[in-house]
């Protein structure tokens, strides 16, 4: 008789964590379904779900760790122990210390499996600086480190019953992977069809189609349009003037600013015509309460990310944050914030100050940090509240220049972590001959990626179904602050794989002496950490499976008065008020840079006509869509047969007067170079604009050099750019999204051409 448990996991099919019930027979797991009672999805999932299981023991799948015994790239592989790998890591990472100091080593990573404080935690051990390349520059963190510095913390929209309308800008939870939040929504339109739905987007999205206004505008020219909005929404006084009053700094420094950004100027910029930007801006300020939940574009434009988010958020103080329904700030909570866990204070100021790019781009960098933390610190009582990793990050312009130069030093060795970089940083070409250059490469992964084949060692990492997962412990992140909600592992790590933690922690053990190990890696496993964490709470992790404990409750907010002793708290800002003029941009840079202002970006019709003349359309590129998560599961049976090539959207005019068919394969090609995909004729989508998928690579191609599983055939990074002069002059943030491009019919499918 077979031995049968249950067995309530958080599913990481994408980072939304969502419940799920695994059948687990005699040690093996055998059905994945969702679980009814798990907050976050309440037994919805999505079709990733399905192929979880093949995913699980794929052929594809890394089960050893490996060294490399030939050249770089030779695909030559001998298989090692753990101890091993990490000992001889380990030893590489001493010498590279001893010879160039601890700064040479740099790490790159994607979008994250967990709560990672490890991560950071290893670096300041280990002396460096540059601890966050790849996801967190790029992705959710520069509006989390903008938004901190205006708000003192991430201003989360929260959804509840009593919102009346919307606004997805730059945003498709239809095809972005977050599951629970699709659902979500699609729960709260029924329930209030009266709802009003506006969406900023060049493409007509799912929710473009039934949104109440659709802004169709330029890409790149967000901060534009969020600045039109602003001039409407003040000059016809409808902002929430109790708490523009009461609770902001600078307001009228912003109305003064945003007299140049009429709607008419807006229409001429962003090419949406001025009587929708007044009826969008009117809706958003008169409907409330109002929500505008977090979009990628912004992050992602290069020259004027910062101040775009800048003008987003302070869109959210105009109409009062705080508010049930519309922007929930996390009050503190009882739970160890990931910045405690990430030990800061073990770097030293000298090595900080090594931080690359810092000095060119502070906004991302120590002093950011410390001025944003110091101000939350009044607030929350806690030193460090702020998570390292995702303000501290690192300009991967300025890395490349670094190992290309040895300027301003040498760097020579790279940690790749839950990472394809080659999906995920810019000029792609570029990384391939860094990443040559490098005296080490280690990775730690699921799979053998395009970077794991040009590295020195790859490790096995274990999949969501061999580790514990606690969700929302990170004390004031994108979801309910302080919720302890525990995924128990569904069977033991197969094979030799190692969880995230675990990971980390060996190869603490084999870089540093024994008893630094012992002191700053005292938790055996990845339960023990979660339990100090939670400990607080008064509970241990494993009571917290499918049962979340919330500290405090999910109705409680971020209080600005002490109940009891009447002591004003405010916000976590050096004002102690939501910051319109940002004393931290003033004090960074100028008093120039503390109010929001458009930039063209570094390539368009505008700013670089003579270019657009033989590139004449508008690249936007990094298109999410549904099942792939990224640049993973290209290897999966179920998803390669449903969706097996790459696309980009091009409206049918555009295309008819290039010669492009429907499903014809077409390069797509920039200054910086060019990939393959296949035309997807779509009449939603700006004539003067195309928009290309991300994440393609092909793992059924050889893994040795230059295949190297196809990285450069359908990638659009072979398309964008990473010079620093085109980066945003206050982050660094390269460019991911933008280019001036032209599309043309390719002679033979990509495998005919490359193969000849």
């Amino acid at each position: 008789m077979s031995n049968v448990e249950l067995k309530k996991s958080l599913c990481f099919g994408c980072h939304s964590n969502c419940g799920v019930l695994v059948t687990v027979e005699d040690g093996k797991a055998t059905k994945i379904e969702g679980d009814p009672q798990c907050p976050i999805n309440q037994g919805k999932v999505c079709e990733r779900v399905g192929f979880q299981l093949e995913w699980l023991d794929h052929p594809k799948r890394l089960n050893y760790p490996l060294k490399r015994i030939g050249a770089r790239g030779s695909g030559k592989w001998q298989q090692i122990t753990w101890d091993q790998a990490c000992k001889e890591i380990g030893a590489e990472l001493r010498r590279l210390a001893d010879e160039y100091g601890p700064e040479t080593v740099v790490f790159s990573h994607g979008t994250g499996r967990s709560d990672e404080w490890y991560i950071s935690r290893f670096f300041n051990q280990y002396g460096s600086p540059n601890v966050a390349m790849g996801g967190a520059e790029m992705c959710w963190c520069p509006t989390y480190s903008i938004e901190s510095a205006t708000f003192g913390q991430f201003g989360a929209t929260s959804t509840a019953p009593n919102t009346q309308c919307v606004v997805f800008w730059g945003r498709n939870p239809a095809q972005c992977g977050d599951f629970p939040e699709h659902w979500g929504y699609s729960q709260l339109f029924a329930n209030n069809p009266d709802a009003k739905i506006i969406v900023v987007d060049p493409r007509c999205t799912e929710y473009a189609a039934r949104a109440d206004i659709w802004l169709r505008l330029r890409p790149g020219t967000d901060g534009a349009l969020a600045l039109g909005w602003m001039n409407v929404i003040i000059n016809e006084e409808l902002y929430n003037k109790e708490f523009v009053e009461k609770w902001t700094y600078g307001f009228d420094q912003l109305k003064e600013a945003v007299q140049a950004y009429t709607p008419e100027k807006v229409a001429e910029i962003t090419w949406v015509p001025a009587e929708k930007i007044r009826a969008a801006a009117r809706m958003y300020a008169t409907i409330r309460p109002c929500f505008m939940p977090w979009g990628l574009p912004t992050d992602t434009i290069g020259r004027n990310m910062t101040q775009a988010n800048r003008a987003k958020a302070l869109l959210k103080a105009l109409v009062g944050v705080n508010e049930m329904g519309q922007t929930y700030l996390a009050p503190p909570n009882a739970v160890r914030p990931l910045a405690s866990m990430e030990m800061p204070d073990l770097l030293p100021v000298s090595q900080r100050e090594k931080q690359l790019g810092a000095d060119q781009f502070p906004m991302h960098s120590w002093p950011s940090y410390q001025m944003i933390s110091d101000a939350q610190s009044r607030v929350f009582k806690h030193p460090y509240f702020l998570n390292q990793d995702a303000t501290c990050t690192q300009n991967w312009s300025v890395v490349s220049q670094a190992i290309r130069t040895g300027k301003p030093y040498p760097v020579k060795g790279m940690i790749c972590f839950a990472s394809n970089p080659f999906s995920n940083l810019s000029n792609s070409n570029d990384l391939y001959e860094c990443i040559k250059l490098l005296d080490l490469m280690v990775t730690h992964e699921y799979t053998m990626t395009p970077a794991a084949m040009l590295s020195d060692y790859v490790l096995p990492a274990a999949g969501w179904l061999e580790r514990v997962q606690v969700w929302g412990t990170n004390g004031g992140g994108p979801a309910i602050s302080g919720v302890a909600l525990t995924g128990e592992a569904a069977i033991e790590p197969l094979y030799e794989r190692r969880d995230n933690y675990a990971f980390w922690r060996s190869l603490a053990e084999g870089t540093f002496k024994k008893e630094e190990f012992e002191k700053y890696w005292p938790w055996k496993d990845s339960e023990e950490a979660n339990d100090f964490m939670v400990e607080p709470l008064g509970v241990k992790s494993a009571d917290t499976v499918g049962k979340p404990v919330f500290c405090p409750s999910p109705d409680k907010w971020h209080e600005l008065t002490d109940p009891q002793t009447g002591e004003l708290y405010g916000f976590g800002t050096p004002t102690g008020k939501v910051e319109i003029y940002s004393t931290i941009l003033e004090k960074l840079f100028s008093e120039d840079e503390a109010i929001p202002y458009y930039e063209e970006p570094f390539e368009s019709p505008v700013s670089t006509p003579e270019l657009a003349a033989e590139y004449p359309l508008i690249l936007t590129a990094g298109s999410r869509f549904m099942p792939y998560y990224h640049s993973e599961y290209r290897q999966v049976k179920g998803c390669r047969e449903r969706y097996p090539d790459p696309y980009f959207q091009i409206h049918p005019e555009t295309a008819a007067n290039l010669g492009i068919g429907d499903g014809m394969w077409c390069w797509i090609e920039t200054l910086r170079g060019k990939c393959l995909q296949r035309a997807k004729l779509d009449s939603g989508i700006m004539p003067q604009v195309i928009s290309a998928q991300h994440g393609w690579w092909f793992p059924e191609l050889p893994e040795e050099d230059p295949w190297l599983g196809g990285w450069f055939i359908s990638n659009i990074n072979m398309c964008t750019d990473n010079a620093v002069e085109n980066c945003c002059k206050l982050s660094g943030v390269y460019n991911m999204k933008l280019a001036q491009c032209k599309v043309y019919k390719a002679a033979e499918a990509p495998f005919n051409t490359f193969t000849k």
